[in-house]
């Protein structure tokens, strides 16, 4: 069964873990599973300051900016263009892994973003950062982990994890959402709820893994898994319940990928911070047999 298809528990509330003037790196989300710690880590780099006319000229004169930092834990002939993340065993030696990487940027700055799956080393995991070749050096942070009774007893099959959806108030109006918001730095906020079954039914599941709060803002990850080809662009669709109105949101990102036996998708959404402390989520798939049901998700 794959991770997408399996709630983990827990194991970083998130924020950033490293600061450095080229680079800070923060944890978005970390599920421990009996199979492994999944980690997602989003590294960011500041603007440039001399503008993309003087660093043109200055990489024209030969200063293409700060050296290199030291190494210690990368081997030497490493060479690489982007953050290199691994874990260190009890000797200290690092395991350098290769994750799922996403990246964009320009003179106004860059992002980097990265799924990795780590070895579980119970209470606590010893990640190893590494950029040299930008001027990062190589940092070693330690993240606690839950225990392994803990992992066991909460790591559970979407198909089988509780859920508690009901049916959405009648007379609701529904209407999508005014303002767009821009996604906030999710690697700086914090996890304010586990994740969860959304919605479910035969074959097909909502998973809301990730609630980040980020100042008044939070941003959401949805996962939207079918066990059966299904026509969607995105997966399900996703409201705010405000009083009598339902507001459609749209996605910041989205990804699907599906065949003649299966469908998955992730969906991020970003919206304001609920007064009472709550979200209350309209949740719909009508293209996999999910009708419009109402969830509310605790955001503390």
């Amino acid at each position: 069964m794959s991770m997408l298809e399996t709630l983990g528990v827990l194991a970083h509330r998130g924020g950033l873990i490293a600061r450095h003037p080229e680079l800070t790196v923060g944890v978005v989300a970390a599920y421990a599973r009996p199979t492994g710690l999944e980690l997602e880590l989003l590294a960011r780099r500041p603007p440039d300051p001399r503008g993309a006319g003087q660093r043109q000229a200055d990489i024209r004169a030969g200063r293409t900016g700060p050296p290199p930092a030291g190494r210690r834990l990368l081997p030497p002939f490493d060479e690489g263009l982007d953050l290199r993340a691994g874990w260190l065993d009890d000797t200290g030696r690092a395991h350098w892994e290769f994750g799922s990487l996403e990246s964009s940027g320009d003179y106004a700055g860059f992002l980097l973003r990265t799924r990795l799956l780590f070895p579980l080393r119970y209470p606590h995991v010893s990640v190893a950062l590494a950029w040299p070749e930008i001027g990062f050096p190589e940092t070693v942070v330690d993240l606690a982990l839950p225990d392994r009774a803990t992992v066991e007893r909460g790591t559970v099959s979407i198909w089988d994890a509780p859920h508690h959806a009901s049916d959405p108030p009648a007379g609701l109006w529904h209407r999508d959402a005014h303002e767009i918001l821009d996604e906030p730095h999710i690697e700086t906020g914090r996890i304010v709820a586990a994740p969860r079954v959304l919605h479910r039914d035969r074959g097909a599941a909502v998973v809301l893994t990730r609630v980040t709060a980020v100042g008044a803002l939070l941003s959401l990850e949805v996962v939207s898994v079918a066990t059966r080809a299904v026509p969607s662009e995105w997966g399900a669709s996703i409201a705010v319940l405000h009083g009598r109105e339902a507001i459609r949101l749209g996605p910041n990102a989205a990804s699907a990928a599906g065949g003649a036996q299966a469908f998955q998708s992730r969906a991020e959404f970003t919206v304001h911070k609920p007064d009472h402390g709550a979200l209350d989520l309209l949740v719909s798939w009508p293209e996999a047999g999910l009708p419009e049901a109402l969830a509310m998700v605790p955001a503390r």
